[in-house]
């Protein structure tokens, strides 16, 4: 396990965002190599995970996102609350929220932001940046997750204007918010964290019909009205 251990730090430090993708180049073998494995503070956001053993391993603090776990094992693993892995997003339909959501936000700040990762864009001078990630509605108090990565925040801070711009499948609207916003409560929300990682949990809740806020554990939640973004 020492050996996997090792693996999965090496697969949280590359520069890809794509689990399936560092393991073809970590040597790992889908097949056999991470039964039982606590997958704490790993993103497997988008993910198809077919020909995988995930036997008896511990998702429960890791981002699931839109994971496609159809063709891999799962027996006795544990999910997050409310997730069923077998609950997903057809690609398709996520790949055109996202372009719509990248178009909305090149309009509002009136830059073409191109891609430099599956989530983040800059303009061409990369003065201006966002972070788009995407959530499908869980039946749960907290409609929408996310997660929150360094990796995003040192990106956005390095621009002169940054978003973390967050998406939900079945609204017309998304969350464009400053990054300064972020930055200023993300201390107050509950975090993932290994020895080589770490990740911040983000919630939207919907306290009324069509009112969205970010939840903040133990503090006043925000308003995401100012931050509204018609797509």
């Amino acid at each position: 396990m020492v050996e996997l251990d090792e693996a999965l730090a090496r697969i949280q430090s590359a520069d890809t965002e794509n689990f399936v993708e560092l393991v073809r180049t970590s040597g790992l073998d889908p097949a056999s190599d991470f039964r039982f494995a606590n997958f704490e503070g790993m993103d497997f956001s988008n993910c198809k995970l077919r020909g995988f053993d995930f036997t008896g391993c511990d998702f429960t603090n890791a981002v699931i996102g839109n994971a496609d776990f159809r063709g891999s094992i799962i027996e006795g693993a544990k999910f997050p609350n409310n997730f069923s892995p077998w609950s997903r997003v057809d690609p398709k339909l996520l790949l055109q929220k996202r372009k719509a959501i990248v178009a909305a936000m090149s309009s509002q700040l009136q830059e073409n932001l191109a891609k430099t990762s599956q989530a983040m864009y800059q303009s061409t001078d990369g003065q201006k940046r966002i972070a788009c990630t995407i959530s499908k509605r869980y039946d749960s108090r907290t409609p929408y997750w996310y997660a929150y990565h360094p990796k995003w925040d040192d990106f956005l801070k390095e621009g002169a204007e940054g978003y973390f711009v967050l998406g939900c499948m079945d609204l017309n609207v998304a969350f464009s918010i400053p990054r300064s916003i972020i930055n200023r409560i993300r201390y107050d929300l509950h975090v993932s964290k290994t020895e080589k990682s770490q990740y911040w949990h983000v919630h939207i809740g919907e306290p009324t019909d069509g009112e969205y806020v970010l939840v903040i554990p133990h503090k006043s939640n925000v308003s995401l009205k100012p931050y509204e973004l018609l797509i």
